[in-house]
């Protein structure tokens, strides 16, 4: 009998949905864990976080959160000296994709694979984000994506949400944004915000399945739109972070081998683009945060310095 995913082309769309909820839904989160099917673990690992304890009676640190820190701090060690090799590994995929293919077809294929990306970003930042601004925050997108400016050009540079940051808040400052709400929804923003990233994951996917000859139907589709959603919230605003579209290419059941050396040979231009789009996704976000909600924060942050003065 035929795999549920190798029939996909005679599916309904409800009968396609139903199967990537299924496929998120964890059975043995070990044996997904070793099988790399990483979608459950991912959903196991969110619940997992949103029910652990943080806090004992006496507001020390649980038992489990101790644990879980200490094997965060041995995860992290080990990672910072895989990471000293990252540029030698990353240079022998670019030259091994580059000896494996043909390169003026590989040139073509990475035109077509960034001039989608760009047209699906810009109809974010033309379309999406001036529609945001003019019925949720009431702003004009003109005014409003001047005064932005000096952000996007920081993004550009920096191709990091992060080290942008302080020039993103001063946009804000500009635009008349409550500095209570600035704080609080840039800072959350850039870390959780990642729209450019997201929209780069599933450009990817779709790309490198069509360069190799694998079937990318609907099934694949939307399991790969719920994989890029929760993996871009999750990636570092640091430059070339989109390596995490590994996972997301894991996910979608798109092979990894020396193509993905292609994608890594450009990342340097597109991270910058997804990285601009990233940091005026936030300021448009903390538009409509700053209209509808900007003066409970005010009175919240407000009221807690009250409570700070008065503890002894």
């Amino acid at each position: 009998s035929e795999d549920y995913t190798s029939t996909v082309e005679d599916m309904t769309f409800i009968d396609a949905l139903l199967g990537v909820f299924e496929g998120m839904t964890p059975e043995n989160v070990i044996n997904d864990a070793a099988q790399s099917d990483l979608l459950p673990v991912i959903i196991t690992a969110v619940v997992f976080g949103i029910c652990i304890k943080d806090k004992q009676e006496d507001g020390s640190p649980t038992v489990t959160l101790q644990l879980l820190s200490q094997v965060n701090d041995v995860v992290t060690t080990a990672l910072m000296a895989v990471m000293k090799l990252a540029p030698v590994g990353v240079a022998s995929i670019v030259f091994s994709a580059a000896v494996s293919v043909d390169i003026e077809q590989a040139g073509k294929a990475l035109v077509f694979y960034l001039t989608g990306l760009w047209i699906a970003m810009a109809c974010q930042v033309f379309i999406v984000y001036p529609l945001l601004l003019v019925v949720g925050g009431g702003r004009n997108p003109l005014s409003y994506y001047r005064n932005c400016i000096p952000a996007l050009a920081m993004a550009l540079g920096m191709s990091s949400s992060l080290a942008t940051l302080p020039t993103t808040k001063k946009c804000a400052d500009k635009n008349g944004i409550r500095a209570e709400v600035r704080d609080l929804a840039l800072s959350l923003g850039a870390t959780i915000n990642m729209d450019g990233a997201g929209m780069g994951f599933i450009f990817q996917s779709i790309w490198l399945s069509a360069i190799q000859g694998v079937d990318f139907g609907i099934s694949k589709v939307l399991l790969t739109g719920i994989a890029a959603l929760v993996c871009s919230v999750g990636t570092s605003p640091i430059p070339s972070s989109g390596a995490v579209a590994l996972v997301v290419l894991k996910i979608a059941g798109v092979p990894i081998n020396s193509t993905f050396g292609l994608v890594m040979a450009v990342e340097f231009i597109s991270d910058r683009s997804r990285t601009m789009v990233n940091v005026l996704g936030d300021l448009s976000v903390v538009a409509v945060i700053d209209k509808h909600f900007g003066q409970s924060i005010v009175e919240m942050e407000a009221e807690k310095k009250k409570i700070g003065q008065v503890e002894p």
